[in-house]
């Protein structure tokens, strides 16, 4: 608006010049003026269906946490006139850091049919993320009008993979996570069995030595008769399976909880999974999806899995009804906030047969509630 009233004040003196001053020189700097905004506007409205931008991620696919990767956008025209101001936005999810100046591209084609601008994000986040390019403006050189271009639905999914770390998880988190299905009130029993994920103890059955499991666990005399370490499974251990479900809110509370949550669930399970247990994994990539994981999976695999996980969307079931099928409970690590949600969860299965793991929540909301900290650690609410 304000390029217009300014616009309108320079024809406006010109006529001033033109009936005072010098009349023929008066009415030709109008003139000029004139032709000027209306061929500008109009090579905005030429060149409107005469541009094309495209998104490259060269390599772009699944990548870690701190690493950099780049991104090309490409400008592209198919006319010889030279092109008005495109200004292009690009927008990415928030577990992609882009800084603020480097959001906006603002060029014009000249005597090339295309240029290629690059940017550099990094991954500050684990799970699934995206690039678009959000809104590309046609602007007139004399700041008139700002045409918008259609922009294509088209954008780069990316996974962010989460760090593969080992945890010692609490031992009362431990037997609400693996307990929860259990009816045994043998208390010994219970206890014998959790121990088996710090200590490890006698068993019938084998698995192949994967690192990070505890040394104790080795059964060295069948290892030197095999030629390979193997590791001792309890029975009970061998025929359990525990179910997961990664939970994250489709309100967005921001990265930060998001990439502990998927954080903690990826460990909690891999940890499960090197002691010996098969477990159960739901989560949302685009599409509901589930897994089962046993001790021989590849845990480079599951972490490949879990870079594409998201949030639901708004509308969409988020606890599906096989999770809790049976009455049997689960472990839920979510990144929600309301009580709605933990009540609404809990009151699907008999009391206490759900754990919740959550970030950032100073208070229980509901029973059988833990929290876990920046450091990966684990502490009941």
């Amino acid at each position: 608006m304000k390029n217009i009233i300014e616009y309108i004040t320079c024809v406006c003196l010109a006529f001033v010049f033109a009936h005072y001053l010098y009349g023929r020189g008066g009415v030709l700097i109008a003139t000029v003026m004139l032709i000027a905004a209306f061929g500008s506007l109009m090579l905005d409205v030429y060149c409107r269906k005469k541009i094309s931008v495209e998104l490259k991620g060269g390599r772009l696919g699944y990548f870690s946490k701190g690493d950099k990767a780049t991104i090309e956008l490409t400008v592209s025209k198919t006319t010889r006139l030279m092109t008005p101001f495109i200004e292009i936005i690009i927008s990415a999810s928030d577990n992609l850091e882009l800084a603020e100046d480097e959001r906006k591209i603002r060029l014009a084609l000249v005597n090339r049919r295309s240029e290629t601008v690059s940017k550099s994000l990094t991954a500050v986040g684990c799970g699934g993320g995206h690039i678009e390019v959000s809104k590309v403006l046609l602007c007139d050189y004399l700041g008139f009008m700002r045409l918008e271009l259609p922009v294509g639905t088209e954008r780069l999914e990316v996974g962010i993979l989460p760090d593969i770390v080992d945890i010692v998880p609490d031992r009362e988190l431990l037997r609400s996570a693996v307990d929860t299905e259990s009816d045994d009130d043998d208390e010994e029993k219970e206890a014998a069995a959790t121990s088996y994920i710090f200590n490890g103890t006698a068993g019938y059955e084998h698995r192949q030595y994967i690192p990070g499991d505890p040394l104790k666990k080795v059964n060295w005399k069948l290892s030197s008769k095999r030629g390979e370490l193997l590791v001792r499974l309890d029975e009970q251990l061998v025929s359990s399976s525990r179910v997961f479900l990664l939970d994250i809110s489709p309100q967005g509370f921001g990265f930060v909880p998001r990439d502990r949550i998927i954080q903690s669930c990826f460990a909690v399970a891999l940890s499960m999974m090197r002691s010996g247990y098969e477990c159960e994994l739901y989560f949302y990539d685009g599409e509901p999806c589930h897994l089962k994981l046993t001790p021989q999976d590849d845990p480079q695999h599951l972490q490949t899995l879990m870079s594409r996980a998201m949030a639901v969307p708004e509308g969409t079931e988020r606890i599906p009804p096989e999770v809790f099928s049976d009455g049997r409970g689960a472990t839920v690590f979510t990144d929600e906030r309301a009580p709605a949600f933990f009540h609404a969860a809990a009151s699907l299965v008999p009391e206490n047969a759900v754990c919740f793991i959550t970030y950032s929540l100073a208070a229980p909301l509901t029973g059988n509630m833990w929290g876990v900290d920046d450091e990966m650690e684990f502490h009941k609410l």
